[in-house]
This record gives C-alpha cells, sequence and structure tokens, in this order.
C-alpha cells in the first residue's frame, strides 16, 4: 500500500537513464522524466495505468494479515464441524446507510460547456441506516430501517419492500437493543432452533457481542461468528459483493425520482420506497 506515483516513476526513468549512461533530454534541474515520456511509457505498457488508491486506515492495513484471518477460518472451520449446516442456514448480516441526497449521474452535454449541472435534494443528507442479510445460497431478508428520529411511524415505510421492519435511534445507527430487535426478525423468517441452528457472519461491532444477545442467540440456536477486527472492508461477504450494486441502483432511483418530482426533495417518507426500488 505505498505505490509509486507518476512523480515517482518520473524520477525512477531519470535515476536509471543517468545509471545506465543512456543519452536523454529529461530536466537535470528536476531531476524527472518529462509528461510526455510518461505518456508513451504507459502506451508501450498498456498494462500499467494511474489508478486513484483507496484511502486505507493504517489499523487495517496492519490488520488485516495471514495470522489474523488464518485464526477466523480456524474458528468457522471448526464451528461447521460442530454445527453442519447447509449454504441456506448461513447467513450474513450487515448494516450500510442511504443517504436523501443522491449523487447525479452523467447526462448528456454540449461539448466544451464549462458548466454542467443537475439538482439534487440538498447539499448535505440525513442518513437512514439498513440493515440486510443475505444467505450462502443466496436467499435474503427483508431489511430493517433505522431512522434518526424520536418516534417510528408507519408512513415512513410506505414502498419498502414487503415485511420491512422499522426502528428509530437518536443516532440513527444500530445499537443493542436494535440488534436484539433485528434477531427477533431473522427468527421469524428463518425458524432457526437448537436442532435446526442457523450461524450468522457478522462484524464485532459492541451491540453484537452484549450479553442479552449472546444469551438471546444461544436460547435460539443461532451462532454468531464475528470477523476479525479492521478486516470487514476485505472480509465482510455484503461489503465484498452487494452493498455497491445496492447502493448504485439506491443512487439511481433517486435521480430518477427527483426527475419524476420536480420541486421536491427527498425525505425520510421517500426514502424506503427508493430504497424498495434498488433492493427488489
Amino acid at each position: 500500500m505505498h505505490g509509486l506515483t507518476p512523480r515517482d516513476v518520473r524520477r525512477l526513468a531519470f535515476d536509471v537513464a543517468e545509471v545506465a549512461g543512456i543519452n536523454h533530454r529529461f530536466c537535470k534541474t528536476s531531476k524527472m522524466a518529462g509528461k510526455d515520456w510518461l505518456q508513451g511509457y504507459f502506451s508501450r505498457y498498456p498494462d500499467l495505468s494511474i489508478r486513484a488508491p483507496q484511502g486505507t486506515n493504517l489499523s487495517r492495513a496492519v490488520a488485516f494479515n495471514r495470522p489474523k484471518v488464518q485464526q477466523f477460518f480456524d474458528v468457522y472451520r471448526q464451528l461447521l464441524l460442530e454445527v453442519p449446516c447447509t449454504p441456506s442456514r448461513i447467513w450474513n448480516m450487515d448494516e450500510t446507510g442511504i443517504t436523501n441526497v443522491q449523487h447525479p449521474s452523467k447526462i448528456t452535454a454540449m461539448k466544451g460547456q464549462r458548466i454542467v449541472a443537475k439538482v439534487t435534494s440538498g447539499e448535505r443528507g440525513a442518513t437512514v441506516t439498513v440493515i440486510c442479510a443475505i444467505s450462502a445460497a443466496g436467499s435474503f431478508l427483508p431489511p430493517m430501517f433505522i431512522y434518526p428520529r424520536k418516534r417510528m411511524i408507519a408512513a415512513l415505510l410506505t414502498g419498502a419492500p414487503p415485511q420491512s421492519m422499522g426502528y428509530t435511534s437518536a443516532s440513527g445507527w444500530t445499537d443493542s437493543n436494535l440488534f436484539i430487535k433485528w434477531l427477533e426478525h431473522f427468527l421469524g423468517f428463518t425458524n432457526a432452533s437448537k436442532n435446526n441452528p442457523d450461524i450468522i457472519i457478522l462484524d464485532g461491532h459492541h451491540s453484537h457481542k452484549t450479553l442479552s444477545a449472546i444469551t438471546f442467540a444461544r436460547d435460539n440456536g443461532l451462532h454468531l461468528l464475528t470477523l476479525p477486527p479492521h478486516c470487514t472492508y476485505r472480509m465482510q461477504p455484503l461489503d465484498r459483493t452487494y452493498f455497491k450494486s445496492l447502493k448504485s441502483g439506491y443512487n439511481v432511483a433517486a435521480d430518477s425520482w427527483m426527475v419524476s418530482n420536480p420541486g421536491r426533495r427527498i425525505t425520510f417518507f421517500d426514502m424506503a420506497g427508493i430504497f424498495g426500488t434498488a433492493f427488489t
């Protein structure tokens, strides 16, 4: 995670040319090859390109290592030996946030036009948490919405996927009580029991590891397996394969909603319906 920048490559080219005694026209003041040389270099090696890197927290970079990952899979393997589950009974649960301010999609415009604009719902949006769960066999649970408000009303779930659940919290994020509510929601669809257990793979958020959550899981045949700290960006199945497509679909649906409702803003009462379009 310490890649060479374009300037680093240009400096390296200058150094190689100097050491190898190659005749060149590189700038000896800056001690770098020119930008035109860099373009030619990439044209000769089409498998290379300049990429915008994703910022990775140092804690993540240090924590994601072979021993920690191996420890997780050792526990997972042992759990599968003790609790032989079919793919339909192995679940991944994760949370994501959706906002009422969409990112404008690309539009057709005249070449040379300096400013190309498109209406959004606002400048800074409010976030609603959505909890999703999908099994290794591809089945899914209706999502659970958590709104940053004090009181839940049925109208907030207008247009949501059938049998979705809605709750509120001061921050709009999940907490230990809401996680218990989600576990009850999970049981209502999977009918898990001690004789018919399920495995749920999830992150190590503190709300997932309370005594009440562990007790509830044990009493109902649920085995909770947490991913290693700071490793979910590499190991969380929903993060790796699902949420990007889901959010992209949500953004398209929100963009379409703004076009169909000129002069209106996306509110909490519209978000579940927009999400439902993307989810289904």
